[in-house]
């Protein structure tokens, strides 16, 4: 009798703890069952209740969020049938998100903010499912992406823009992958159409079309062109673009070589069949490329010369580009320049992809990965109030600090016609643009201070260099940093090196230095350093090849620089620096890079 009671006694123990730990629930920060010691939110049980409306607590006992349930389920919480409208709050008291439930599933518009009560995201549901317009903002309230999601997946036009509002870029959708042409635009509202074309089988394809279909077939990487002893006919692509004869274009195409790839190959562009006009860009496995010309039927003459940009091993690729601006065209290997050209008469529309058969060779092949087109645009007509425009700022030039403040030195003529000029340069690790103000003019000496005046640009740290007083001796090794043809080489900043050839300028100026250090369009302002990585003179000049001087180029001696620094109030230049020596030159130009700007003008 005294051990059933004892049990009897235990059961009800037993029942009656569990009784109570059913009236509170407690869950972790993932809504899984918890601990009472350690939980992040409870939520009260009012006795056998199954449906009605309930409320969800932190741990601090404010309400984390109400909602009404048809059928709730205690031990998986977020598979409960809700049914109502739904409200989420932050520990301080602010809406998270609040959106309605039918039948369990999400319906109709939700709304989400950061802890900090901003909206964040709008966006639609239909049975559970994201159906409709999706919107990100900023903090400012401005739109960041705007879209239509159907069947939880990207389809039409989808919009990004910049923190203020301007656009950033138009891209079109199916089903979540991104068709080929989009529109893209820079900070200062100029514009672009682009054809971004993979040609991997798992991608859309724009319009394109090959004179042998039996030549080539698609595979995760791209087109797969092969040749075999009885093929004859060479290969090639015809692209469809929306080329005006007025743009300034670029076109590039990704290649990648095989275990079997000794052929040649390349670009075909401006060609009008009427005319017979057309200019190639062919490359060999021999390291060489070949530019070709020829003009309503008259042969204008060819290029060909050795290059060590071209990658031949099997696996490596090789992006050749074709950009113009105006009536120069740029011509570049894996992003450097090889050879540039003026072209007066742009006659054909027509774009070719082209790949010569090896007759000798069984089996050869090559694949073409994409090809990326850009095209500038007037682009009033997509969204209204942008402006149209080029794309292209209308010079650039390169520059560097000379205090923390955002003071910096380039050449007069970089900004002498500029009503805007801005600034890229590396802030926080990536690269930004910001606005900047001519302060100074020294025209005689080329030479022109700047100052960023954008509030969001962050003082920098300690400038790690000084400029020289005196001029370095004949024959010193020196080196530049800079921006050289920058809208065709990349916004990327640009290592050359030589020596002191001269000790004076053209026409014995003595305010210069002459130099072997190769130097482009873009470099002029940029600084020359010695090779403790102090400053020894500015980019001013090239020698015009008519000449016939070969890679001859001037600086500005830093004697004549420090006249224009001494005019900043509070200049934040290092005296003569000696640690830099004990450096690498690769953590020379690491180091240095990061206060070397472009100076962008229109």
């Amino acid at each position: 009798m005294k051990k059933i009671l004892f049990l009897f006694l235990v059961l009800c123990i037993n029942i009656g703890l569990f009784s109570q730990s059913k009236d509170t629930i407690y869950y972790n920060s993932n809504w899984e069952l918890a601990d009472s010691s350690e939980h992040d939110y409870y939520l009260i049980k009012e006795g056998n209740k199954k449906n009605g409306a309930f409320t969800a607590y932190y741990k601090s006992g404010k309400i984390r969020c109400n909602f009404y349930c048809n059928e709730i389920n205690y031990e998986d919480i977020e598979n409960s049938k809700f049914d109502s409208k739904m409200t989420t709050y932050s520990k301080e008291g602010k809406i998270i998100n609040e959106g309605n439930y039918e039948n369990g599933l999400k319906s109709g518009k939700w709304n989400y903010f950061t802890d900090l009560g901003v909206k964040d995201i709008e966006e639609e549901y239909e049975k559970g499912i994201l159906n409709g317009s999706f919107i990100s903002y900023y903090e400012n309230n401005k739109i960041h992406e705007k879209g239509n999601m159907l069947n939880g997946k990207k389809n039409g036009d989808w919009v990004t823009k910049y923190y203020d509002g301007a656009i950033k870029s138009i891209y079109n959708y199916k089903d979540s992958l991104v068709t080929p042409f989009c529109h893209i635009c820079n900070e200062y509202k100029k514009c672009k159409a682009v054809i971004n074309n993979p040609f991997n089988k798992n991608s859309i394809q724009s319009n394109w079309i090959s004179n042998d279909t039996l030549a080539y077939k698609q595979t995760d990487e791209g087109l797969l062109v092969t040749f075999n002893k009885e093929t004859n006919s060479n290969f090639y692509i015809d692209l469809e673009v929306p080329w005006k004869e007025y743009d300034d274009i670029s076109f590039e195409v990704t290649f990648k070589n095989t275990e079997n790839s000794a052929l040649e190959y390349g670009l075909i562009w401006n060609e009008n069949l009427i005319e017979n006009t057309y200019n190639q860009f062919i490359v060999t496995n021999q390291s060489e490329f070949i530019i070709y010309n020829v003009e309503d039927n008259v042969y204008l003459g060819n290029k060909f010369e050795k290059t060590e940009s071209l990658l031949l091993e099997p696996g490596e690729e090789n992006i050749l580009k074709i950009s113009t601006k105006g009536n120069q065209v740029y011509y570049s290997i894996n992003g450097d320049l090889v050879d540039t050209q003026k072209i007066t008469n742009f006659e054909g529309s027509l774009f070719k992809i082209m790949v010569f058969n090896n007759k000798d060779i069984d089996d050869e092949s090559i694949i073409l990965k994409n090809f990326i087109f850009k095209d500038t645009e007037e682009y009033s007509s997509v969204e209204n109030g942008l402006e149209p425009g080029k794309f292209e700022w209308t010079g650039s030039g390169s520059g560097f600090y000379v205090s923390n403040d955002g003071y910096i030195v380039t050449n007069y003529h970089v900004v002498e016609n500029a009503y805007e000029v801005w600034v890229k340069c590396k802030q926080d690790g990536i690269y930004q643009k910001f606005k900047a103000e001519i302060i100074q003019k020294d025209v005689s000496n080329d030479l022109a201070l700047i100052k960023i005046t954008d509030s969001a640009f962050k003082t920098l740290k300690e400038i790690p260099y000084s400029i020289l007083s005196g001029t370095a001796p004949l024959g010193s090794e020196v080196f530049s940093l800079g921006y050289p043809l920058a809208d065709v080489i990349g916004e990327n900043v640009k290592f050359t090196s030589g020596n002191i050839s001269s000790l004076s300028g053209i026409y014995n100026d003595v305010t210069n230095f002459q130099m072997t250090v190769p130097v482009q369009h873009g470099n002029s302002g940029g600084p020359i350093f010695d090779k403790n990585g102090n400053i020894i003179g500015v980019v001013v000049a090239k020698l015009n090849k008519e000449y016939e001087g070969e890679n001859v180029n001037y600086a500005i001696k830093s004697n004549i620089v420090k006249n224009i620094v001494d005019m900043i109030p509070n200049p934040t230049l290092k005296k003569r620096n000696t640690k830099m020596n004990k450096l690498t030159q690769e953590e020379k130009i690491n180091l240095l890079s990061d206060y070397v700007v472009m100076i962008q003008t229109f």
